[in-house]
């Protein structure tokens, strides 16, 4: 039981009971309390930490069963033990019933066996604090883990309601590029056409809706295809001027973009003198 040093409460009204028990516990590692009554017991129970309680039934006043009682509702960790120098039957079964005792000893005892008893009953009271520890220890971990949850539940509605905002942007930005009067094509890194808005379909060389997916050198003229080519080779601006598309003037400006996940494109952008 380690190095801790128990405290053992005895309760008699027998004083040569009380010495007797002193001298069985005295090379004991244990702190012995000694009451002449229930009533003096629980006034030594009132100022420290009782582990163990040793307590005769048939005293004046209070009897044990009583006290026992008294000690289960106020200090419900304390073991309790009961001695009696009488085989009664009635006695027995109200220690057991009322006062939880952890056993009925009757008197006299045997040395051996009672100390026996008492690191048991200590044993019991070790158990039973690691039990109410760990109980304490995972009401605390599921009041943390409540509110982790409830914090990540928190996180998990902000960022569905930023990206619900975020989705609304881009789709509102998507409707705007696509109404715009000049138009815009995007090409990944590879020259492959990946967007473009209803005015840029009449810069394609017949493709029509079909330019999605395709190489900008089969869509675009060749003149563009380059110029998106110069583009990504020196990932600077550049553009064209003095275009034409049909009897329609125009000039384009091309720009390199990065994304936020590493990609990279550029952008086309034509404008009607």
């Amino acid at each position: 039981m380690g190095e801790k040093r128990y405290r053992i409460l005895a309760v008699d009204d027998e004083v040569n009971i009380l010495h007797s028990l002193r001298r069985l516990l005295r090379k004991e590692n244990y702190e012995l309390l000694l009451a002449n009554s229930a009533e003096e017991g629980l006034n030594i129970l009132e100022k420290g930490e009782v582990n163990l309680i040793i307590s005769d039934q048939r005293m004046p006043g209070m009897k044990g069963v009583e006290f026992l009682k008294r000690v289960m509702e106020l200090y419900p960790d304390t073991i309790r033990i009961i001695l009696s120098g009488y085989t009664d039957v009635n006695a027995i079964t109200a220690a057991i019933n009322e006062g939880h005792i952890y056993q009925f000893i009757l008197k006299p005892w045997n040395d051996e066996e009672l100390k026996s008893i008492i690191r048991r009953a200590l044993e019991q009271w070790e158990l039973q604090m690691e039990n109410k520890r760990l109980v304490e220890k995972i009401k605390r971990q599921n009041e943390e883990l409540k509110m982790l949850n409830e914090d990540l539940e928190k996180k998990v509605e902000e960022r569905t309601r930023e990206l619900l905002l975020r989705n609304r942007a881009l789709m509102l930005t998507q409707e705007i590029v696509a109404r715009l009067p000049v138009g815009v094509i995007g090409t990944d890194e590879k020259e492959t056409i990946v967007f473009l808005n209803d005015a840029a379909p009449k810069f394609f060389e017949g493709a029509g809706a079909n330019a999605l997916g395709s190489k900008a050198e089969e869509i675009l003229p060749e003149n563009l295809a380059e110029l998106v080519k110069r583009t990504l080779n020196t990932k600077q601006p550049t553009d064209l001027r003095d275009l034409t598309s049909g009897a329609t003037p125009f000039r384009v400006k091309c720009v390199p973009f990065e994304g936020r996940l590493g990609t990279q494109g550029t952008i086309l952008v034509t404008f009607e003198e």
